[in-house]
């Protein structure tokens, strides 16, 4: 029986979807693009813009910008390489998205957690904890070899078009793959990958790898995937080793490869890193890299070359309370460690504040009086969810 593809995808195509799309890159703010046009810019003509932007969606003239390089660092001295899209083609491919996500959304595996509405890091991180309460307790940690700058372009194409016959739509992704990035005022042409960066990349994401998923699912393998990050679980060392073999193998089918560095057979007994955690038989917890980010971002916050005022408190919180939303569950452990950095707070405050590091200090700063300077206690935070 011939398949069913969808059509007339470009149809959906309407200004309530263009308001709603502008509405979406807003909201996740975001540096201007190549062409210098802010998002502030954009809207200032909002409604000329949105219009002159559908009319090219829709009546196949669009044409994508090029990328604007953009690194940001990485731990061990690293850097990671963005492209940013202009806020017309961000718009544009957050139009492209919502048009398409529908089609695809309904055949996403249950055990891919990465950027799908109504799931989200935790829930995978509970669904690898009870797998290994099954009795998966082998676990083969993979890593993709710089998966979003080199999925081959023809399998995202591919991929899409086995679901969509909508060749407009088809094309504005291929605008989106093909545009180009400028470094250094020197254009370079992109012939493989999607921008980290691009909105519509995460969806294109899991497109491709959710034949993946399948592929593991006919061979009875146990996974949990977010985006770009998966791992594999199995009863036995035996069978994770036919799990690695068969995700090279396969992977390597689709021009992606393992990085054999950072891709290892393991245990829960040993443990390993997935998302922030460090996850072992006894929970969940933070990573040695996470935990080493928050006490830099700390760090910086409280230098003593600035005025201990209300602004510090409140960068603070903010740093604090974004942490606590994330690591401190009820699936995760912690105790000493978020006792240490609150201590650590309280130190870098008083440091702040009289300019030294001395015992002496505690007893003018009491904590009742740092609490009376509103900052949240990253401590009791946790013991009121674990404790």
């Amino acid at each position: 029986m011939k398949k069913l593809k969808v059509h007339s995808l470009t149809g959906r195509i309407t200004m309530p979807i263009m308001e709603a799309a502008i509405k979406s890159v807003k909201r996740n703010r975001g540096a201007a693009g190549l062409d210098k046009v802010s998002i502030e810019m954009f809207e200032a003509n909002l409604e000329q813009n949105l219009g002159a932007l559908m009319e090219t969606l829709k009546s196949r003239t669009y044409e994508a910008t090029p990328l604007r390089r953009h690194y940001i660092p990485k731990d061990g001295g690293k850097f990671r390489k963005l492209g940013i899209p202009s806020v017309r083609d961000r718009v544009a491919q957050e139009v492209i998205r919502q048009v398409i996500n529908p089609v695809f959304r309904k055949m996403f595996h249950d055990n891919s957690y990465g950027f799908i509405k109504g799931r989200n890091p935790h829930q995978a991180i509970e669904r690898l904890l009870e797998l290994r309460d099954l009795g998966y307790v082998h676990v083969v940690d993979a890593d993709i070899t710089g998966f979003f700058d080199n999925i081959p372009h023809g399998l995202i194409e591919n991929t899409v078009a086995e679901e969509i016959a909508d060749g407009n739509v088809i094309k504005i992704i291929k605008q989106f793959l093909n545009c180009g990035v400028v470094e250094d005022g020197k254009y370079i042409r992109t012939e493989m990958g999607t921008p980290q960066g691009g909105v519509i990349s995460p969806l294109l994401a899991n497109i491709v790898l959710n034949k993946f998923d399948w592929a593991l699912e006919a061979q009875d393998f146990k996974f949990v995937r977010y985006a770009d990050d998966f791992v594999i679980l199995t009863k036995t060392s035996e069978a994770a080793e036919r799990a690695l073999d068969f995700a090279t193998t396969f992977l390597a089918d689709m021009g992606l490869t393992l990085h054999p560095e950072k891709t290892k057979i393991t245990k829960f007994s040993i443990g390993f890193d997935f998302l922030g955690f460090t996850i072992n038989n006894h929970g969940a917890k933070m990573s040695e890299k996470s935990k080493k980010r928050f006490i830099d971002k700390i760090k910086k916050a409280t230098t003593r070359s600035h005025n201990f005022d209300g602004e510090v408190i409140t960068a603070l919180n903010r740093i604090i309370r974004g942490t606590a939303n994330y690591f401190i569950k009820e699936f995760s452990t912690g105790y000493d460690t978020f006792r240490k950095f609150g201590r650590m707070v309280r130190r870098r405050i008083r440091c702040m504040k009289y300019t030294r590091i001395s015992r002496n200090d505690n007893k003018k700063l009491r904590i009742k009086h740092i609490d009376k300077l509103g900052l949240i206690d990253i401590f009791k935070i946790y013991k009121s969810v674990r404790c």
